[in-house]
């Protein structure tokens, strides 16, 4: 069959357009263990905001509805900071998984078989405001597994020192509908890329963020998310809406 492009724009339209890359959403929550070494009073002080300017409007507006979102990700140590993070990351990426393959032979011609699933990293680039926080918490989350002064690696998992999370990536369709979500499982930070300096450049800083998981959850099923619309549409206005 030939190619028709009106075709192809009824298949595509009728399927609600194309995705966009612009529509995502990362939830990022910071473990205990690093909130904890960071102190809660040094965030804020940090942020410069009191809890309520930052606090997760769309969380406040569902429990205002009586509606909450379903599969919800592992808990913040300080939502606060997760909805900055989420506010201050700038590109994300879906990613990606591959099959491990070893060649086999029974008779004639090799194929390959396979073995193992192997995830690959992830980025998170974030902007970077005037007082840097973004790049110290980061910091102090990679010297919180490994701290400098003593090269000994924490243990991942134990109840005193655990600094994996579950980050969660979503995809929105243009009514900030989910369509499409990955939850990367027991994710922690493995590198800061380099910040460049130069005085010929008058643009700002981004900070990119590798990523290392066990395996990431792809949830397919996704739901008309009311307070994450409301939010995005009015933010802490539309909370106060609701309450009258």
């Amino acid at each position: 069959m030939a190619f028709s492009p009106n075709l192809f724009l009824a298949n595509i339209n009728g399927k609600g357009g194309p995705a966009r890359t612009n529509r995502f959403e990362v939830i990022l929550p910071i473990p205990p263990y690093i909130g904890e070494s960071i102190g809660n009073s040094v965030i804020e002080k940090i942020l410069n905001f009191p809890n309520s300017v930052f606090s997760d409007v769309s969380d406040a507006i569902n429990s205002v509805l009586g509606t909450s979102q379903q599969d919800a990700p592992m808990k913040s140590s300080n939502p606060s900071v997760s909805r900055y993070l989420a506010l201050q990351c700038e590109a994300a990426e879906l990613p990606g998984v591959t099959l491990e393959t070893a060649d086999a032979r029974i008779y004639g011609p090799t194929f390959k078989i396979p073995y193992r699933m192997q995830y690959t990293d992830t980025t998170l680039t974030f902007i970077c405001t005037n007082d840097f926080y973004e790049r110290k918490l980061f910091d102090k989350w990679i010297a919180s597994i490994i701290p400098p002064d003593t090269n000994n690696p924490r243990f991942p998992k134990s109840n005193s020192s655990r600094y994996m999370t579950n980050i969660r990536i979503i995809q929105y369709d243009d009514i900030v509908r989910q369509i499409f979500a990955v939850e990367l499982v027991d994710a922690f930070p493995i590198g800061i890329a380099p910040q460049a300096l130069s005085w010929s450049d008058d643009g700002f800083h981004r900070l990119a963020i590798s990523f290392a998981y066990q395996k990431y959850r792809p949830i397919y099923e996704g739901n008309f998310d009311i307070g994450q619309t409301l939010a995005t549409l009015g933010g802490s206005a539309a909370l106060s809406l609701l309450r009258f």
